[in-house]
């Protein structure tokens, strides 16, 4: 009997099921860690606008963050993932929770259409390699559960990818109506992510024509979702940029100045060394040990057994190249932008170590799982274990701003560049200046409105950033100054 269910144990552990169930439970103790972590500046942002739906209504045509002002509507990406995170939050759970939560959420089903898709066109062999690469490298783990959109945004393009392919293949109109709405969609919650993998949809559009030879189906299934999709993303992106040019301190963020942050300059791209960032990091995090999983992939390629997988296994690299070509400073800027093409690196690897260890008929299985653990150990780079295992510290100036000032008390926050963490830790609304900040933000704050200063920067001259006719006092509290009229 113990045997029995023993050996049912072990069955259900390899299964999909079984993956993602032990992905999911290794990943619930993080979900009560604070966001002082890696690229902290990205998660508090998302997890403040959340907080702020929570307590004062969720409008999804508004982005409060209340760090350019207690009232500030920044509108950037469109904040549905912050919404069902509000409604968590509602419900009783901490806004750093409620946003890994839904992280998590988009994380598993990401896995779920990854192995959907997988299953389909490689099979299951192939679907298990890569199913736990997805869940258990390293990478995985610093992020899955991270209090970012980058995850539910992947879970919506890879509904995308697999709602069309169904109707590429099966004629299945259950498949074009929720692959074109979910590639909308997606446009809209992170257009950074879907754009690389319409290269995905391209090729099942073109490969289910070689069997089909249906004209309709490519042109119904392929011009919507590009055109749709694209229609989404800029109608947002002019109707953010129209309510960030009427505020001066979020001007820097209207799209015709963020051109060459998103998409790098002619003389960045030029340059050879500037492709070794995104590079790097994919070789050591992801494709690792240094590259070694790229190396299989390849390989993988080459050892296609007929045209069709050749050209669905390139697809899955080419799919990882594209998005950092695209959008070339983000990638050598934010490591986490590499999650927008996590999934189609783990493809491609897995592809390849399956074909590898095809190679030899005997012992497939095992040559599979040996090659798997190579890359996934081999990628165990400490930071990325370390934040998946251990609690971070919690924000000392946002713990000193707290402990000094009541919930109304609305602060000046200077000399912490763009980063939210200091005023969400501290649970307070405020004014964040930054160095390159060059407006005169008092013509349109009323400087009694706020009673402390807070800095980052011990250097700073806090009273730089006030108006003339104020000065500072000092409190118990290092590095926060009450303000007041000289």
């Amino acid at each position: 009997m113990s045997a029995s269910f023993a050996t049912s144990i072990k069955r259900f552990a390899a299964s999909p099921a079984g993956l993602i169930v032990l992905g999911t439970l290794i990943r619930i103790p993080q979900l009560w860690h604070g966001l002082n972590e890696m690229h902290s500046f990205r998660q508090t942002q998302t997890a403040f606008v959340a907080l702020e739906y929570a307590r004062h209504g969720i409008d999804l045509m508004h982005t409060p963050l209340p760090v350019f002002g207690p009232h500030s509507d920044v509108p950037m990406d469109f904040p549905l993932v912050q919404a069902m995170a509000a409604v968590m939050i509602r419900l009783g759970a901490g806004a750093a929770s409620a946003e890994r939560a839904i992280g998590l959420l988009g994380f598993q089903v990401t896995a779920i259409l990854l192995a959907v898709l997988v299953s389909r066109w490689h099979g299951r062999c192939a679907m298990l390699v890569v199913l736990a690469l997805f869940e258990f490298s390293p990478f995985a783990l610093a992020w899955g559960a991270s209090a970012l959109i980058e995850f539910p945004a992947l879970a919506l393009t890879l509904g995308m990818v697999v709602g069309l392919d169904s109707w590429f293949r099966n004629g299945s109109l259950l498949g074009l109506l929720c692959g074109l709405p979910a590639g909308w969609l997606a446009f809209l919650v992170k257009a950074t992510t879907p754009p690389a993998w319409c290269v995905l949809v391209v090729i099942s559009a073109a490969t289910a024509f070689v069997t089909t030879r249906s004209w309709m189906r490519s042109v119904v299934g392929l011009l919507p979702a590009g055109i749709g999709g694209l229609a989404a993303a800029f109608g947002w992106a002019r109707y953010g940029d129209a309510i960030k040019e009427r505020n001066p301190l979020t001007v820097f963020l209207v799209s015709r100045y963020m051109n060459a942050w998103n998409f790098g300059t002619i003389k960045q791209r030029l340059d050879p060394l500037a492709y070794g960032n995104a590079s790097a990091r994919i070789a050591v995090e992801i494709a690792g040990p240094v590259g070694f999983g790229i190396v299989l992939a390849v390989c993988g390629i080459m050892l296609a057994p007929k045209g069709i997988e050749r050209v669905r296994r390139a697809g899955w690299l080419v799919t990882a190249v594209v998005a950092p070509l695209i959008f070339f400073n983000l990638y050598y800027v934010h490591s986490y932008y590499l999650i927008a093409i996590f999934p189609a690196l783990v493809a491609a690897v897995g592809l390849g170590i399956v074909a590898v260890a095809q190679r030899s008929r005997a012992d497939t299985a095992r040559r599979a799982v040996i090659l798997t653990a190579i890359v996934a150990v081999g990628t165990a780079v400490p930071y990325n274990v370390l934040q998946w295992l251990v609690p971070p510290q919690p924000d000392a100036g946002g713990r000193r701003i707290q402990a000094a000032t009541r919930p109304d008390d609305l602060i000046v926050v200077v000399g912490c560049d763009w980063n939210p963490l200091t005023l969400f830790d501290a649970d307070r609304r405020g004014l964040m200046l930054t160095n390159y900040a060059n407006v005169d933000v008092w013509t349109r704050e009323n400087i009694n409105d706020y009673h402390y200063i807070y800095s980052c920067d011990q250097n700073l001259k806090v009273t730089d950033y006030l108006p003339r006719d104020h000065t500072v006092k000092p409190t118990s509290e290092p590095g926060l100054w009450q303000i007041a009229p000289r």
